[in-house]
């Protein structure tokens, strides 16, 4: 058992029970009639989201999803024209997918909406689990974690909230002061609360928090560019795109790239950032375009003992699921990292929107102008704003069979059709993307530290060479912010864009549109622009 274990079990009547809290998790009469009607009609719903572009609902107790898959079909049925809804909802005690199927197997009639949660059933790891629904406009964000970390974390506001954690007898945290305080504070005027509860405690802190309470009948028993676009998109937003080389013309036009996470031996909210990017990124990479997978799971190698004490206090961080990093003779295996195709990537990113050379309107027209840019950020005239760093690396395709899984040291090696791809150096303060002969053998070079047979048999004159320049920050991490009213930027994304991107675009455009963010707020103060303004 571990410290997240509900010790969950199936009672005689079926219902499921936890052992650890001495609770059910829904009403023994029938589940999903007490969620109609103590959470969605005790929140006036589906009147309450009537002509809103947006909707916001906050939950203290994913248990089953079954409060979540009934909200969703209820979205679904009375959606207003192409309206987006936003769900938090947070869960300490997370139970497993086979579990969880177990219980909502008991309501056919939500079977879609369940599946579609089930489908996305996170692993148990702590942080934020982004899941998305674009059938009907939903994003799930699923904190995993305790309540006030959570709430603290999330840089959201609700328009309604479900308070449906265990009686606060038996889980007396999830209904503290403290805690009804955070709800408070992330609510938005007039936001609607439902709750079965009717403990004094309970209503007198949320009386404080700034709600007017009032008792119901109760029920029962028991009461990057290509990713901004894909951003914009999930909102509904029009757009055009533009890039004067087209896509891919730099260095997300390799011919193959690792979506791994940055193995940070000091965890905290650095190490918590790349888990959740790289949790949403791959996740979004299999559903979105699972035919740019080129391989699953990534090597990462040990060159020092040093390296070998760091994967050990990695492998350990709550930020990972149990099984996602595994020890291997060689290092450390990311079982969950990718290594995908990125044009085919991109392509899926934008859904076949067109690509501009240049805006087909006067740039000062738009509302507003994301910049989504690589190291074409220093032919902008606001460039001498940002302190950011260029890093040129050029990278070599052997015709190759290369019979090894992608894996990563000090450079990279990659199976392609083609061969085998492999690099990169690391020029600091080189914007050149001229091809060197020097180069190919530095990569060989580099190739031949970790796998010397297969270096043996590189003709450097038979290679095929690309370079390009990456851009990065003092501090190596990204930025992602507004510059000036109505411009904004991410950038400095280094050589793990395709990790950060997806989730660093969809918080951007949280920011600018006032949406609920799949990132947490500890993430947010890491890659704010304000660090790398001069």
């Amino acid at each position: 058992m571990t410290d997240t274990d509900p010790q969950l079990y199936f009672a005689d009547d079926g219902n499921p029970r936890s052992e650890r809290f001495g609770d059910i998790y829904y009403s023994l009469q029938d589940g999903l009639s007490e969620t109609r009607a103590v959470f969605l009609n005790g929140c006036d719903m589906p009147g309450i989201w009537a002509g809103r572009s947006q909707f916001s609902v906050a939950e203290l107790g994913f248990g089953t999803g079954l409060n979540i898959a009934a909200l969703m079909q209820m979205w679904a049925d009375n959606r207003f024209q192409n309206s987006h809804l936003h769900i938090f909802s947070i869960e300490a005690f997370l139970m497993s997918r086979e579990d969880a199927a177990r219980a909502l197997n008991a309501w056919p009639e939500l079977a879609p909406f369940a599946e579609a949660i089930l489908n996305h059933w996170p692993k148990s790891r702590h942080g934020f689990h982004i899941m998305e629904f674009p059938q009907w406009g939903v994003r799930l964000t699923l904190a995993l974690m305790d309540v006030r970390s959570a709430l603290s974390e999330w840089a959201g506001a609700a328009d309604a909230w479900f308070l449906d954690g265990f009686s606060p007898a038996l889980n007396p945290d999830m209904w503290a002061e403290d805690a009804l305080s955070l709800i408070g504070q992330r609510s938005r005027p007039g936001a609607r609360l439902a709750t079965f509860t009717v403990a004094g405690a309970v209503r007198r802190g949320l009386t404080d928090a700034g709600f007017e309470v009032s008792k119901q009948p109760g029920f029962g028993k028991k009461r990057e560019r290509a990713c901004l676009s894909h951003a914009l998109s999930t909102l509904g937003l029009d757009h055009d795109l533009c890039d004067p080389n087209g896509l891919g013309a730099q260095a997300s036009g390799n011919r193959a790239a690792l979506v791994t996470p940055r193995l940070d031996a000091g965890g905290g909210a650095v190490a918590q950032l790349y888990a959740d990017a790289h949790s949403y990124a791959t996740g979004l990479y299999r559903r979105l375009c699972p035919q740019a997978v080129l391989h699953d799971g990534v090597l990462q190698r040990a060159q020092t003992e040093r390296d070998r004490t760091r994967f050990e206090k990695v492998v350990t961080q709550p930020c990972f699921a149990d099984d996602a990093l595994r020890p291997h003779d060689d290092g450390l295996f990311m079982a969950e990292a990718l290594a995908v195709e990125p044009l085919a990537v991109l392509k899926a990113l934008t859904g076949g929107r067109m690509v501009h050379a240049a805006p087909p309107q006067d740039i000062d027209s738009y509302d507003h102008v994301f910049w989504a840019i690589g190291a074409g950020v220093w032919d902008q005239p606001f460039a001498d704003r940002l302190d950011l760093r260029a890093v040129r690396g050029q990278v070599e395709v052997a015709a190759l069979k290369a019979d090894i899984p992608p894996q990563a040291w000090g450079g990279y090696a990659i199976p392609v059709p083609e061969g085998v791809l492999f690099g990169a150096t690391h020029d600091r303060e080189d914007r050149a993307i001229d091809i060197r002969d020097s180069d190919r053998l530095k990569n060989i070079a580099t190739l031949s530290k970790a796998l010397s047979e297969l270096a043996a048999q590189i003709d450097p004159s038979h290679l095929t060479s690309r370079a390009s320049v990456r851009v990065t920050t003092r501090d190596h991490l990204p930025v992602a912010g507004t510059l000036s009213p109505g411009v904004h930027v991410l950038t400095g994304l280094g050589g793990r864009a395709f990790c950060l991107a997806p989730i660093l675009a969809q918080d951007l455009v949280a920011q600018v549109f006032d949406v609920p963010s799949p990132l947490m707020a500890s993430a947010r103060h890491l890659v704010q622009i304000e660090r790398v303004l001069t």
